[in-house]
């Protein structure tokens, strides 16, 4: 997949050695049963839970999706740090604030992950994360105009 901030494309591509010493892949499907259990929520007018808990899962997905976007940039681009791919995220959200949020480059990842089989038999369940995911945003843009 190709991520467009400014005027330069990066190219994502995953491999099996970003997965094998790391936890992102159960991180990434935790994340997703996360974004299923919002739109559960929201769907069945919930309680939703504290802003506490709220914020914790919200810094533990800007993580999670910073740490992914470094993993899928070592093979084609030069980004070095963490700290870069957090820069090139801000520059990206600047861009279009309304259309450019976390759980839009989540998603993209996502189904990049999806479409390339790093979840075997998670394919069911990482369907509709990612069904969840675009509910989601299509649910958030809606609220704002």
């Amino acid at each position: 997949m190709t991520l467009k901030i400014g005027d330069k494309e990066y190219v994502v591509k995953f491999g099996y050695n970003s997965f094998c010493d790391s936890d992102l892949l159960d991180r990434t499907a935790d994340a997703m049963g996360m974004i299923q259990d919002i739109e559960k929520k929201q769907d069945e007018n919930e309680e939703t839970v504290t802003t506490a808990e709220t914020m914790e899962k919200v810094r533990k997905l800007f993580v999670l999706t910073r740490d992914l976007l470094f993993e899928g940039f070592k093979k084609k681009n030069f980004v070095s740090t963490l700290n870069e791919v957090g820069d090139l995220l801000d520059d990206y959200l600047e861009e279009d604030k309304e259309n450019h949020g976390l759980i839009s480059i989540f998603g993209m990842i996502a189904q990049e992950l999806l479409k390339e089989g790093f979840f075997g038999n998670l394919l069911t369940k990482t369907t509709e994360a990612a069904k969840a995911a675009t509910n989601l945003m299509k649910k958030s843009a809606m609220k704002k105009t």
